[in-house]
């Protein structure tokens, strides 16, 4: 049986440097590890998390998992506060769209250090 928790892989240039861009953030790091000479880390958005990504080096996969697609996954998060989460992602110099009114809910995108493209929505 599957259990609630789910982990994405993420495909990354630098583990280090993504870890680091996580946890300013606000992400909490659950594990690093090595393997076969090359860095793993799990992080999620909280220490209770239950939706976690798994960092993994892009040329690794590519060299040990070539069948692998390497794509980004289109993922969204929730936030309780969108605008003091959007503040503070400015003043880290994220690179980000504009903050705009969907509905009921706000959203905006926003870039990690390897070009990645995520949204957030919330109110």
């Amino acid at each position: 049986m599957f259990t609630n928790q789910i982990k994405i892989m993420l495909y990354v240039d630098h583990v280090e440097e993504s870890a680091s861009f996580w946890k300013s953030l606000g992400f909490y790091e659950f594990e690093r590890q090595e393997m076969d000479g090359t860095l793993i880390v799990e992080i999620g958005p909280s220490k209770d998390a239950e939706s976690r990504f798994v960092l993994y080096d892009r040329k690794f996969i590519e060299a040990h998992s070539p069948e692998v697609a390497l794509n980004s996954p289109s993922i969204m998060f929730a936030s309780d506060d969108i605008i003091s989460l959007y503040k503070k992602m400015q003043e880290q110099k994220v690179v980000m769209g504009d903050l705009v009114q969907l509905g009921e809910e706000m959203v905006f995108n926003f870039s990690d250090n390897d070009g990645n493209y995520f949204a957030v929505s919330g109110k």
